[in-house]
């Protein structure tokens, strides 16, 4: 075992004990251990190119919670294109005042399964992947599966596991150097971006959720 008390950590992540994880004893950052065991994902947050498409991350990152979004088909909008499914979604309020208007840098990003529809529509002209949008879009797609497991963004990793699992994961120090206050202030969050919200504190966490789940529409399909 590469960590301490590792049995505890999958404890935490709710990870079955017959489940089969590599092991090696060799030396580990956090973020290695939680890949090797299924429940993290480290990606480049720049894609180099624009616009931007977040095909494989989604289909990388649905795989983490195999077999519960099998069969979900991921569709994306690109900016400057003609919407096929003409769906209109208006911003939030917290987005409208900061990014601009028209199609020219918007994305909406859809997610269909188990006869649901999920959507989140947001404006980017950077060559970096919405992780924010991506892991709202994910987690709406979760919900109705009636797992607890849930995405949260620690900045360039992704990690998988119910939401006060990966909380207490975090004060027990699994998750390293997250767990005195946050980087910035609430108000600077605000002023910064109405999307951001990082790993900071176990507290965030909470916060990244409900971010999220204020920006997806959700419509029944045929």
């Amino acid at each position: 075992m590469a960590i301490q008390n590792e049995h505890r950590l999958r404890e935490l992540l709710q990870i079955p004990p017959d489940a089969w994880i590599p092991e090696d004893d060799r030396p580990e950052y956090w973020d290695e251990t939680f890949m090797r065991l299924g429940r993290g994902y480290g990606f480049d947050p720049e894609a180099g190119e624009y616009p931007v498409n977040h095909g494989q991350l989604v289909l990388d990152l649905a795989r983490l919670v195999a077999p519960l979004l099998d069969g979900a088909r991921f569709t994306q909008v690109l900016p400057g294109a003609v919407d096929p499914e003409g769906e209109e979604h208006a911003l939030v309020p917290e987005d409208a005042d900061t990014e601009g208007n028209g199609t020219d840098n918007r994305y909406t990003l859809r997610l269909r399964h188990a006869g649901r529809r999920y959507s989140v529509t947001f404006h980017d002209f950077s060559g970096f992947f919405n992780i924010n949008a991506l892991l709202a879009l994910l987690n709406a797609a979760l919900e109705p599966t009636g797992t607890p497991m849930r995405f949260f963004g620690f900045g360039d990793v992704v990690v998988v596991g119910p939401l006060r699992g990966v909380q207490q994961a975090m004060r027990e120090g699994f998750i390293p150097g997250f767990s005195g206050a946050g980087v910035f202030e609430d108000w600077e969050l605000e002023e910064l971006d109405a999307w951001s919200e990082s790993g900071d504190t176990p507290e965030s966490l909470v916060r990244q959720l409900e971010k999220g789940r204020r920006r997806v529409r959700a419509v029944f399909v045929v």
